[in-house]
């Protein structure tokens, strides 16, 4: 049988508010240090297009309900290349392996309480990235992505050798968002933000003033995704990158945005934010160390 949208959305909503209740000392407040931008700069994922030689790292498609993983994964991914690209952060970028992220926030984080039953919360992925680390995908013996891959590490856990390999290269710390003017800070910041909600957008968004943007459409269920950079103009907006691969939300990209996301009103942020939601900002990753190579700033 063909999966549908409501298969991907593995956000646990249910168990969201208990999560964070039981974590919540593991997140250090919102706050902003030093040379603190208020207004929108270079798009993150232009940082990422100077490590990268001009590409981008590439968009995630799932294959079952782990897009708590997948949001993580990708805002962890543009967080470290803007680290290396504008910091000078001396690490090698690789790219992340959802499935580590699935695993342990769902075994090590949630006590392995769902089972065999899709899904995670931020709350757990989040804590998941601080304390379990990061497992890359080229590290070795790890398996190419599949969902029957993901649902099995998310039910048996992560194999040791793995946790092993990954526990040196955590997010240091991530802090709880409970308003837009914290979304439009973070990002501004170059702080990528984790975005749970009860999803309510189509797949193909609609242009305005030569974006594409979401439009809203009827709940499908819990989903996870992340936003990577806030505008002003035009019109006040959140890029949001979806992890259903590169042909969704697809339409204009007049900044270079990267394929399978688009823009989302700041009046669709706070009705999202009045309803289920969950939001984290990530800062601080610890990569794999590298020789300085500057040349591409």
């Amino acid at each position: 049988m063909a999966k549908t949208l409501r298969d991907f959305c593995g956000w646990r909503h249910d168990k969201s508010e208990a999560a964070y209740a039981r974590l919540r000392r593991q997140f250090l407040p919102f706050q902003l240090f030093g040379d603190v931008r208020t207004t929108p700069g270079t798009p993150i994922w232009e940082y990422a297009r100077r490590v990268l030689g001009g590409r981008l790292p590439f968009t995630w498609e799932q294959q079952t309900g782990d897009c708590v993983s997948m949001g993580a994964a990708q805002a962890g991914q543009y967080l470290q290349l803007y680290e290396i690209g504008r910091k000078r952060q001396e690490e090698t970028f690789r790219p992340w392996f959802p499935p580590y992220i699935y695993a342990t926030s769902r075994v090590d984080v949630g006590g392995g309480e769902l089972g065999r039953d899709p899904g995670s919360t931020g709350a757990w992925a989040a804590t998941a990235m601080m304390h379990h680390g990061i497992l890359f995908s080229d590290d070795p013996g790890v398996p190419s992505y599949s969902g029957n891959l993901a649902d099995e590490w998310g039910y048996r856990g992560a194999p040791a050798e793995h946790k092993a390999e990954a526990r040196d290269n955590p997010v240091k710390s991530a802090s709880k968002i409970t308003t837009v003017d914290q979304i439009r800070s973070a990002l501004m910041n170059y702080k990528p933000v984790t975005y749970a909600i009860m999803w309510p957008y189509d797949t193909e968004p609609h242009e305005k003033d030569g974006l594409p943007v979401l439009e809203r459409k009827s709940n499908v269920g819990g989903h996870q995704v992340c936003l990577l950079h806030w505008i002003d103009d035009p019109f006040p907006a959140a890029f949001l990158l979806n992890s259903w691969g590169e042909r969704v939300h697809t339409g204009p990209a007049p900044n270079g945005e990267p394929p399978g996301g688009a823009y989302i009103r700041v009046a669709d942020i706070e009705r999202d934010m009045g309803g289920m939601s969950e939001f984290f900002a990530l800062s601080q990753f610890v990569g794999h160390k590298c020789e300085p190579d500057y040349g591409f700033v």
